[in-house]
């Protein structure tokens, strides 16, 4: 009988701490992918201002255009850099961005 408590106490303590285990290790998971999502919006924040100079460059193209050039280099930026790209959210910034600096700009 005490064999089976023995084991059946272990097996107990067992459970909890593979329970433990797989829910830290999924926590963990989770906050890599949010630290991994984080940073590649930071490259995209980062990478977005030079491509919007280069594009106000451009004579003779519509603001459409140029908004279509800054969203195709940030879109191949982030392809080579393995991050997903949104590309409405990333549209949505882009188009603050680009009230912003009409309201500095006026």
């Amino acid at each position: 009988m005490e064999n089976i408590e023995t084991i059946l106490s272990l097996a107990g303590t067992a459970i909890g701490l593979t329970v433990t285990a797989v829910t830290f290790i999924a926590k963990f998971l989770k906050a890599a992918n949010a630290k991994k999502t984080a940073d590649g919006l930071i490259a995209i924040g980062n990478a977005i201002i030079p491509y919007i100079e280069q594009a106000e460059k451009f004579a003779g193209y519509t603001g459409a255009e140029k908004k279509l050039y800054v969203l195709t280099k940030l879109r191949e930026f982030a392809g080579q850099k393995g991050i997903a790209f949104d590309e409405p959210q990333i549209s949505q910034r882009l188009e603050e961005l680009i009230g912003l600096t009409k309201e500095v700009n006026a």
